[in-house]
């Protein structure tokens, strides 16, 4: 009897993983939608190296190098655009890196990631609100988006950004 509640669990398995994973979602977008710091919806566009941002409801706002955003850990994090080394720089408790991707929480207060891609985003959504962000959790993320996703195309580049951040 033993031997076969173990058969079972092995094979449910990887089932149980993709259920975990059937929620994820992921896409190209023309804008990202998140939290500021202030808790205010904002959504940025492109315009060419700097962001259009606006409130839902009003017009595109003026030309912005830079937008603040809740980062996951719910600190303010500050993004801009570094055009010469194709990348965002991340400004977050007064220390500035280089980072492929923007890391921010939406309206809902779910976590995701972005990236740039062309004059858009692809972004995808690494937790629901209240789920606990882990390594394995965004390895799992990584791996779904290299399966689903064709070679060359935004979300096998977010694969590969999502493992080397949890490498």
């Amino acid at each position: 009897m033993r031997t076969l509640l173990r058969v079972v669990v092995a094979l449910s398995a990887p089932f149980v993983a993709s259920a975990a994973l059937a929620s994820t979602m992921a896409f190209e977008d023309n804008k990202l939608n998140f939290k500021s710091c202030d808790g205010a919806n904002v959504t940025a566009r492109w315009r060419g190296h700097v962001f259009s941002l606006s409130e839902p409801g009003k017009s595109l706002g003026d030309d912005h190098a830079a937008f603040t955003h809740l980062g996951w850990d719910g600190k303010c994090e500050k993004a801009s655009w570094n055009a010469d080394g194709a990348k965002f720089t991340v400004e977050a408790d007064g220390a500035a890196k280089p980072a492929h991707v923007v890391r921010y929480v939406a309206p809902d207060g779910s976590k995701w990631v972005g990236m740039r891609a062309g004059d858009g985003f692809f972004v995808t959504r690494i937790a629901r609100e209240n789920e606990e962000i882990s390594p394995e959790r965004v390895k799992n993320v990584a791996d779904w988006l290299a399966r689903t996703s064709k070679e060359y195309t935004p979300g096998a580049e977010l694969a590969v950004h999502l493992k080397a951040t949890v490498q």
